[in-house]
């Protein structure tokens, strides 16, 4: 692949590899670009994967994510995707959370006033 980069990873078990790969994979990269060696030292396995220098940095923030970390932004992701899908709807639900929020405000020091005026 001519312009590449290489992003490499390193962990513990074969498990975490494979978790690595598969964040690699559904994130856009291709499968035959991403390899998995095990250590010599029968120490952990390294991960690479070669990729063009502009998705270099996405495919390193994918590798090191953690497992209950990536699932949370994608997630996150879903909602944000959702609610640019629906923005009428995001508008709405903004406007009934203010109402709620105006309305479990105490009233104390309406109530207060009152009855210094009434003094």
């Amino acid at each position: 692949m001519p312009h590449t980069s290489i992003a490499t990873g390193s962990f513990p078990s074969r498990k975490e590899a494979n978790q690595a790969v598969q964040r690699l994979v559904s994130g856009g990269f291709a499968r035959n670009s991403i390899s998995v060696h095990e250590r010599e030292d029968d120490d952990g396995y390294d991960l690479e994967i070669h990729t063009r220098r502009a998705n270099l940095r996405r495919a390193e923030r994918l590798i090191h994510d953690s497992a209950p970390l990536y699932v949370v932004r994608e997630k996150a992701s879903d909602v944000v995707q959702s609610a640019r899908s629906y923005p009428l709807v995001l508008l709405g639900a903004g406007i009934l959370t203010g109402f709620l929020i105006y309305n479990l405000i105490p009233r104390q020091a309406e109530s207060g006033r009152r009855d210094r005026r009434r003094a």
